[in-house]
């Protein structure tokens, strides 16, 4: 259950604010006092006090790597404002469904924080505390993520439905633009609201540009910064072809090259920051999605059923010179063959050790390959069969994008309803 404090306190200019933040204005124990009593917003019966806005700038501001200056709290603090406010209401509908979180939940949403980060087990915990950041901010953030996910996956996904027609349209389109240019972005969205006025976001956002053609990681701003779904896998918008993102986003990638970060864009809801990572010809085959059949005999090299020199000559004479097919494979894999021998099941080239994979994805049909070093044996591999890759994907897996697709949407309006039907007093 979480505890809604109430409060009473009195409205406090932007400049204010900032002074307060900042330290200049009042004194340590004044400024603790009125943390504790000033609100800086209320949503609908919740209340977000000034202390709370204080730990989520210096939580953004200690992630993004930004020096903590009154200018920067002051161009920040409307995203701050409105990040508080659109966790306040997903918390308030997670309780309206009775939907809980759990410590575990918390827990893994954060280690796969660090794991996307490269950060180490409980690193990120102590990163904050080292750099003063009141942790009980960021567990809210992830609190109010880990609910609205466990909201979009219980009630909105019974929303998403998915006729067969549907995917075979995407699959027509998807053969015809076989061969054009398409390109994989990833974004930083940041939306302008009564909250974030025009000029505050544009502010913010020519910061994030800059910061991320420096040092920062654009997957680490998105993550942090971005108000898109995406946010959580870094911005990754996957591969696009253009006419399928808004026209001024188009506009800009085709000017693009690989690696180069946009400036700001502003469409009808916000800004938004583009790094082209790459660009490919529309559903080129891939070979390391060919789908091989393999047979093979392991020849032991090492343990209790080491061969002996002469064994493993002998054996692998026999294998190049009398087997020509998988069933003649099958047979001698049965005979003499090592732990691991025999049919395998069908599966992609990508899965393949990179040793066995070079030496198999271009094997012809019932050729013994070349012997292959592994740990502990030498290795025969004869390819059974090979479905080549065609470049586009299996109906099942647009079925699941198009659900996502269909999901995210759902989600994305779900919270501007639930924020158009919210009491929102911002008293800054």
């Amino acid at each position: 259950m979480r505890l809604i404090a109430h409060f009473t306190g009195f409205p406090l200019s932007l400049l204010g604010l900032i002074a307060l933040l900042s330290g200049s204005v009042f004194s340590a124990h004044a400024q603790q006092q009125t943390q504790s009593m000033g609100i800086a917003a209320v949503v609908n019966e919740d209340v977000i006090t000034v202390f709370d806005v204080q730990s989520r700038l210096q939580l953004f501001m200690t992630t993004a790597g930004v020096q903590n200056t009154p200018e920067m709290q002051q161009r920040l603090l409307p995203q701050v404002v409105d990040a508080l406010i659109e966790e306040r209401i997903k918390m308030q509908e997670a309780e309206r469904l009775e939907i809980e979180t759990t410590e575990d939940e918390i827990r893994n949403a954060v280690a796969v924080i660090e794991a996307r980060n490269g950060m180490r087990p409980g690193s990120f915990r102590t990163l904050l505390e080292e750099q003063g950041v009141n942790i009980g901010s960021f567990y809210s953030q992830i609190e109010a993520d880990v609910a609205w996910s466990k909201i979009v996956r219980d009630v909105l996904e019974r929303d998403v439905n998915i006729a067969p027609e549907e995917v075979d349209t995407v699959l027509d389109k998807l053969k015809s633009n076989q061969g054009k240019q398409e390109y994989r972005v990833a974004e930083i969205y940041l939306p302008v609201s009564a909250s974030a006025p025009d000029q505050s976001v544009r502010q913010f956002a020519n910061d994030i540009a800059s910061r991320a053609r420096n040092e920062t990681p654009f997957p680490a701003l998105a993550q942090q910064f971005s108000q898109s779904p995406t946010a959580a896998v870094g911005g990754d918008l996957g591969w696009v072809l253009p006419g399928e993102l808004e026209r001024e986003l188009d506009r800009t990638i085709a000017g693009m090259s690989a690696g180069q970060i946009s400036n700001p864009i502003r469409t009808s809801s916000g800004y938004h920051i583009l790094l082209l990572q790459d660009v490919r010809a529309s559903g080129e085959p891939a070979p390391l999605r060919h789908i091989l059949e393999l047979s093979q005999i392991y020849l032991p090299t090492l343990g209790g059923r080491k061969l002996s020199p002469g064994q493993l000559e002998s054996y692998s004479d026999r294998i190049q010179t009398e087997v020509s097919n998988c069933e003649q494979m099958n047979q001698l894999a049965e005979e003499i063959g090592g732990p691991g021998s025999g049919q395998r099941p069908l599966l992609y080239a990508g899965a393949l050790p990179e040793n066995v994979r070079d030496a198999v994805i271009n094997l012809p049909v019932n050729r013994v390959s070349s012997p292959i070093s592994v740990t502990g044996a030498r290795l025969f591999v004869i390819l059974c069969q090979r479905q080549n890759d065609d470049g586009l994907p299996t109906p099942n897996d647009v079925y699941a994008q198009l659900q996502n697709d269909k999901l995210q949407n759902l989600a994305r309006q779900k919270i501007r309803d639930l924020r158009r039907q919210a009491l929102v007093d911002i008293r800054l």
